[in-house]
Order: C-alpha cells, then structure tokens, then sequence
C-alpha cells in the first residue's frame, strides 16, 4: 500500500489520493473548473461517521455536472494541498470528492474532467465540512486582517540662472553690455533659468487596517485571551491593536465578530508582513492549554498618498521685463527656460546715457527658492564741448578777451573753414576737428553759414556773427563795448560788398574717448 495512504489511515484520515502517473499516457483534460467559492456556509459536523467523513475534520465536494467524463481530480491549493480522486457514491450524475479539512479562508480548488465534456447546470461546490478534532478548536475561529500604507513624497529642486551677451564682455563679474553712440555695441543678451530635480524624500510612514475575528462555529462560545500584532516580523515593533469597548478575556458567542483597528506611524518602509496572532480558549479562565490562530498579511507600500512639489511654477521678476510665468517643472524631468533682448544706444539716446544695473530674479513659487542675474549696460554718453570755425585768416580772440575762439575776415565768396572743438588758447593740436562751416558772401551782401557735423559728433548748438567790426559790439550802460559772448552774436547783413568779419560758433557732442572695457 501507498505509504501517504497508511499514514493518513494511522492518522484516522482516509482520502482517495491520486497516485502518481509514473511513465503511463497522461490522460487528456476535457474539462476545468475553478470553485467559486460555494458551500462554505455548509458546516455539518453532525456527519460526522458518515461515508468520507471522519471525526478529524473533512470537506465534502461535489460535482453536479458529470456529462459525458470519465474521470475526474480535484486538486487543492492555497491554504489546502493534494489532488484527489472521486469517491463514493458513484452517481451517475455527480462526481464526489473527500478531502481533509482546510482553512476556508484562502483556499482553492480545481476539478479536471477527462473523458467527455460536463453536463448542464451545477457546478463545483462545498456540499458538507467539518473541522472535526484534528484543529481542537482552531477551526472554530476565523481571524482576518487588512493592511494599508500610507507616506508622503516630498520632491526637491534647485534653480539657477544666468545671463549671456553676444560679445561676453564682462566687469566686476558681472556680463556687461557697451554701446556706442554709433550703434557698434549694439547687441543681444539671452537669460538662461535653469530648474534642476534633486530627487525626493518620503517621510509620515503609516501602516493601518482592520482585525476581524469572527466565531464561526454553530454552538460553542470560544474566550479571546489575548491579541498580538507584529509589524515585519519584529517583536520591537509591536502594535497594540485597538478594540474599542473590549476587556480580555472576552466572550465570543457562536457566529459572534470582533472588530479592531490599529495604526502605527513608523521611521521608514518597513517590509515584511504584518502578523496579527489571535490566542483563545473555549474557557474563560484555561487552566494550561490554549488556541492560536494568525493572519499574516504582506507589507505593501505601493505610490505615496500625497507627492508635494511634484510639479512646480517657475516666474520671473525683472527690471526690464516685469513678473513674468515662465512655466512649469514636472519630477523627475529637468526644465530651462530663457529669454532675449536686443540692446541698442539710440534705445537709450544722448539724454539718457550713463550706467545701468538690471536685476533679474527667477522664482520657484512652491518652495520660494530664487536665483538672480545681474545685467550691466553702459551707455556712451556725449562730451560737450565749444567749437569754433577757422579760416585761412582767423584771428585768435586772445590777448583781446580772455576766451579761445577766432573771428574770420572775409569779402564777397563762398569759403570752407574747419570747425575746431576743445582747441584751447586756439592751439587745434589740442582740439578735435569735428566737421567744417561753409561761409557763402553773396552778391546781394547777405552772409550765410552751413554748418557740417558729422558721425560720430553731434552738433548741439550753433551761433553766427556777422559784421563789420572784428567782434560784435553790444551796450553795457551808456557805453558800447565788444564781445565775443555766442549768445549776443547777430548777422547784420546786408552788406555793401565791403570787408566783414564771420564767428561761427556750436556747441559740439564728441562721444566720450574714455567709454568701453579696459
């Protein structure tokens, strides 16, 4: 005989097990069915005794649907094992199947039918069980457990930013933009923010659920000792269940629940499983001997509950540009974002010259992390400077006034003159020539000056005399005096045709000759 089989006849427990196929054809499956579950409120201990039944606990499968098969097997799994043949009676119609008893609570079962192809109807199903004595009274007792995590995500980031010009001049560490009054420095500058992810942090680790405990015997009233609850298999993390209302021991009436929660905040993601360990009696008060029946249920952590900064706004506050949106940054995924501006003198113009700082600062809004660029423009400013013309026959205001500046004698004819600036003590080796006049004399005795100025000077302010007398003579009082004063010249043509004396006098922008990096 099968040596499994005479120990479950030594056991009390006589099952038809399937033997083992050897080198034999393996039959063909001309049928597969999985229990759903049906039957498991069919407890029967009555029947105890009785065909297939024996006082250490069975289950009593049938399957109501034989058809045209042959044979059949049963095959168990979960928190059952063992693949089994029929057995008595041999209905014509239904397959039976007896197999020790197992915890409902987990188990499963396939049949296999070979031969022919299962009738209608009926299907695979608990007809009658028992726990029997082989469990005490552990198959009395059901204990189940849920288990949730929970944890937060908290994502970070860093941001940068920087600013570019097309000719990368810098000062003092800052990138700095020079331009010219003739439009030579006139260039781009480009913004660049960069928001970089740095990962994350998970923190507020939670694991929680439900204990249920429920009587699921018929007649016997089962005392609840005492409840353990062990987080990954770690007696230091012991969790105390709570039972709101419940004192131990405690009587659980035939068919009776209870029902606890617990929570535990922990350091970090603790794996394993959560273990809940249910110790009773069938007494109030046992003298030695005691039940214990366990859930053991894995730790899963699974997505967090709440991710902060998961996607964050990036702005941007500016001198030149305002607030700003740039846009947004979404983990783990790098963003830049940037910006240009053209930088031109005539934007600026020769009112407006000088240094400029512009400041920029770009802005992650969740976290409130900044960075900042500084922009430097320098724009050329204009010298301003006294210019006269000189002629051929110029005469230097000095020894007669204390002012440089030559008065040009002329008769009837058009002349060319050089329009000197900043020639001091009328030495031109000092000055800047920056243009020339055009005197005309008509032939109607009228004098007029044209002045021509040129990039990169500007001509600012012009002033002609025209006389008779080498300088303008203007009233002090009761006397008549000269001057060479630009505000008091007159043309006092026309002339008969005579001598005359021209002074052509402007106030001449020359851009400064210091402007521009080192």
């Amino acid at each position: 005989m099968n040596k499994l089989i005479v120990t479950l006849i030594a056991m009390g427990l006589v099952f038809a097990l399937l033997p083992a196929m050897g080198g034999a054809e393996v039959p063909t499956i001309t049928y597969t069915e999985n229990w759903d579950g049906r039957g498991t409120d069919s407890k029967h201990c009555e029947y105890a005794g009785q065909e297939g039944r024996p006082a250490t606990g069975w289950i009593h499968w049938v399957f109501s649907t034989k058809g045209e098969s042959t044979d059949a097997e049963l095959i168990l799994g979960g928190t059952g094992s063992g693949t089994y043949a029929p057995g008595n009676p041999p209905n014509a119609n239904i397959w039976h199947f007896y197999t020790p008893y197992f915890d409902l609570n987990g188990l499963t079962a396939t049949i296999n039918l070979y031969g022919g192809a299962p009738g209608s109807g009926g299907g695979l199903v608990i007809s009658d069980y028992c726990p029997g004595e082989n469990g005490g009274i552990a198959g009395m007792l059901q204990v189940t457990k849920t288990v949730e995590t929970s944890y937060n995500r908290t994502h970070s980031w860093s941001i940068d930013k920087s600013v570019d010009t097309d000719n990368g001049f810098t000062h003092e560490g800052y990138p700095k933009i020079w331009l010219y009054t003739d439009g030579s420095g006139d260039e781009n500058a480009t913004w660049t923010v960069d928001v970089a992810y740095e990962g994350y942090t998970d923190s507020d680790f939670i694991v929680k659920g439900n204990i249920n405990i429920t009587n699921i015997d018929d007649d016997q009233t089962l005392w609840i000792q005492s409840i353990e609850d062990v987080l990954g298999n770690d007696t230091v993390n012991m969790i105390i269940p709570v039972f709101e209302g419940v004192t131990f021991p405690y009587e659980l009436g035939p068919g009776e629940s209870l029902n606890g929660t617990y929570c535990q905040s922990l350091d970090s993601k603790m794996m394993g499983e959560n273990n809940v360990t249910v110790i009773f009696s069938d007494v109030e008060v046992p003298d030695e001997v005691v039940e214990t029946l366990s859930d053991n249920v894995p730790i899963d952590w699974g997505d967090p509950e709440n991710e902060f900064y998961k996607t964050v706004t990036v702005k941007d506050i500016s001198d030149i540009f305002g607030e700003v949106a740039l846009g947004t940054a979404t983990a783990p995924n790098n963003a830049q974002f940037t910006y240009t501006k053209d930088f031109a003198w005539a934007d600026y113009g020769k009112d407006n010259c000088g240094d400029f700082s512009y400041d920029n600062t770009a802005t992650i809004v969740e976290t409130g992390q900044e960075a900042s660029a500084t922009l430097k423009v320098n724009v050329q400013c204009y010298n301003y400077e006294t210019a006269y013309a000189k002629g051929d026959d110029a005469i230097c205001f000095i020894p007669t006034f204390a002012n440089w500046g030559w008065t040009n004698p002329i008769v009837p004819g058009e002349y060319t003159w050089d329009l000197w600036a900043a020639a001091g003590q009328c030495d031109t080796s000092k000055g800047t020539l920056v243009g020339t006049v055009t005197v005309v004399y008509d032939d109607d005795g009228y004098v007029t000056v044209t002045y021509n100025v040129g990039s990169p000077y500007l001509l600012e302010e012009t002033h002609v005399y025209a006389g008779t007398t080498m300088f303008p003579k203007v009233k002090q009082g009761k006397n008549t005096v000269f001057t060479v004063a630009p505000g008091l010249y007159t043309n006092n043509g026309p002339f008969d045709g005579s001598q005359v004396y021209v002074i052509a006098h402007a106030v001449v922008g020359i851009p400064d000759p210091n402007f521009g990096p080192a």
